[in-house]
């Protein structure tokens, strides 16, 4: 085995995760490689500091401040919460009328079709707009913007 396999396996051999054949192969190389073996020693020492950051009390007040900061939070959202709902209504009027304007606009004045001349003078008769709508002899804005980005 290759020394990358046994530095991937080190973790392992400190949190005392391998077989025993496992394990003995990794003492034989830990015995001859230095590096793997300070690695060890990092794992090792970063274990026992967690195990003792484990024993740590905790004060007699820390659920009550916990839930009390919880139910504090709770209430500044709730007290955002109509604001929200107020500016998202407002949000949601305005378009609508919006597009109701818009609506109506077209309603009264409906567009006018332009006819085929108006938009190919100068243009090459092989044109890709040409071709797109060389047959129409009425066309709209939708068409003149297809024939504006075919082209």
């Amino acid at each position: 085995m290759n020394h990358k396999f046994f530095e991937h396996q080190l973790s392992a051999f400190v949190d005392r995760e391998l077989t025993e054949e496992q394990t003995e192969s990794m003492r034989e190389h830990i015995g001859g490689c230095g590096a793997c073996r300070r690695q060890v020693q990092q794992l090792e020492s970063i274990r026992s500091q967690i195990r003792s950051a484990a024993s740590v009390t905790l004060p007699d007040n820390f659920i009550y401040s916990v839930r009390s900061a919880i139910h504090r939070e709770e209430n500044e959202s709730v007290a955002w919460l109509g604001t929200e709902r107020l500016a998202r209504n407002v949000v949601v009027g305005l378009c609508i009328l919006v597009l109701g304007m818009v609506a109506f606009e077209s309603y009264l004045e409906p567009q006018q079709s332009l006819g085929v001349d108006r938009y190919f003078n100068g243009e090459p008769a092989d044109s890709a707009a040409q071709a797109f709508i060389g047959g129409q002899q009425e066309l709209s804005k939708a068409d003149v913007l297809m024939a504006a980005l075919t082209k």
